[in-house]
């Protein structure tokens, strides 16, 4: 591709765009010297972009701590300028969080409910964001993004929701009009996809995993060379909606009724004991209650390992409140994929718990967020920064 031509308008805009992620990289007040060398652009060209950014409130200077000699200022992004939300609507738990560009918490909202998705959802999450601003002491104008998790299909296409009748109903629009203010890009994702992007972000974790949301609900993200496979409708995943013969009663339902969490003893013969106690036992080495828990995920098995055989996959992650069981559970799920086939799979549990959809519903928020900052970012003609961005060293 040809380069721009010096001094145009695109070429300032890109080395304006160029020093605020370097910025951003850097993760801590960084000197004017530091930011030239991580752009490979002039000092005098970062100096003026500096200025410019600093001048419309994005940047902020931090004095030199120590007075000796002439310690240079350093810069950092205004993070209270631009913050963002991430919601979790839960059937039964609702999560909002303010959070700045960088995925810092600031304010944090968690409800127990039992309202059904629609007006009375949205009423909710908007409660709890006015809290967490009014915590903060932050306006509604300083979101730049929001993310909302929710059950079901979402198809971006049309902004339709696809939910089972029993959780209620909701549009994207509906939620972008009731918690977007005019002002905040809110965007509308399903809650396992949304746990998936979190587990992206572990250490160590692969390009390509199969991500389990599973408590009450079951659903699943699938991210293939570190991008989410959302499939042309968006119901890439969607294996709760499955229908499955029921092991116990005989009956067909769909698979996330047959593994709630709860049910667990039951599948396993075991059903005087609740599913924490199961998990405690087994995790004790007792082989009466390992044998019951692999019998109590083999329902899940069954579909899990034809997925990761088709698709080759070879972790599996594990999000929820189920994660607080130990590591019983990824033992029993990869003995039991061993047995249908799927062999040597790593199950991991999400460290981040039953917070693990709405961390993906936060960083999720903040990379719309850093997009827009960029697509916005002030910069001004003339002077240094009409220098090309990569040859002026």
């Amino acid at each position: 591709m040809d380069q721009p031509a010096r001094g145009t308008p695109q070429l300032r805009m890109l080395n304006t765009r160029r020093v605020l992620s370097a910025v951003r990289d850097a993760g801590e007040p960084t000197r004017i010297a530091e930011l030239a060398e991580m752009t490979a652009l002039t000092r005098p060209t970062v100096a003026q972009i500096v200025a410019v950014l600093e001048e419309h409130g994005w940047l902020e200077r931090h004095e030199p701590s120590v007075a000796t000699g002439r310690p240079a200022a350093r810069y950092a992004l205004l993070q209270r300028r631009f913050m963002v939300f991430g919601a979790d609507a839960g059937a039964h738990r609702a999560v909002v969080e303010v959070a700045g560009l960088d995925g810092r918490v600031r304010a944090r909202r968690e409800r127990r409910h039992d309202r059904r998705l629609g007006q009375e959802m949205l009423d909710l999450l908007g409660e709890m964001l006015q809290e967490c601003l009014a915590e903060t002491g932050l306006r509604a104008a300083t979101m730049v993004a929001g993310t909302v998790a929710t059950p079901g299909i979402v198809d971006l296409r049309t902004g339709r929701i696809t939910t089972r009748h029993k959780l209620g109903d909701w549009t994207v629009e509906e939620v972008v009009d009731r918690l977007g203010a005019g002002t905040t890009d809110v965007s509308v994702e399903n809650d396992a996809n949304l746990a998936a992007l979190a587990m992206r972000s572990v250490p160590d974790m692969p390009p390509t995993f199969l991500g389990l949301q599973w408590g009450q609900r079951l659903g699943a993200g699938i991210v293939q060379d570190g991008q989410l496979y959302r499939g042309e409708s968006g119901a890439a995943g969607e294996v709760g909606s499955l229908l499955t013969e029921d092991p116990v009663t005989g009956q067909v339902r769909h698979l996330e009724e047959v593994v709630r969490v709860s049910r667990l003893p039951e599948l396993g013969g075991v059903p005087e004991v609740s599913a924490e106690e199961l998990l405690a036992a087994a995790g004790r080495g007792e082989q009466g209650a390992v044998e019951a828990l692999r019998h109590g995920v083999a329902p899940l098995v069954r579909v899990v390992a034809p997925i990761c055989l088709a698709l080759d996959l070879r972790v599996i992650t594990i999000s929820g409140a189920i994660a607080r069981g130990g590591p019983a559970l990824p033992e029993a799920l990869r003995d039991e994929l061993g047995r249908h086939g799927a062999h040597d799979v790593e199950c991991v549990l999400s460290p981040f718990l039953e917070d693990t959809v709405v961390r993906g519903a936060v960083g999720h928020a903040a990379e719309s967020g850093w997009q827009r900052v960029l697509a916005t970012a002030p910069w001004r003609s003339g002077g240094p920064s009409d220098e090309p961005g990569v040859t002026d060293r």
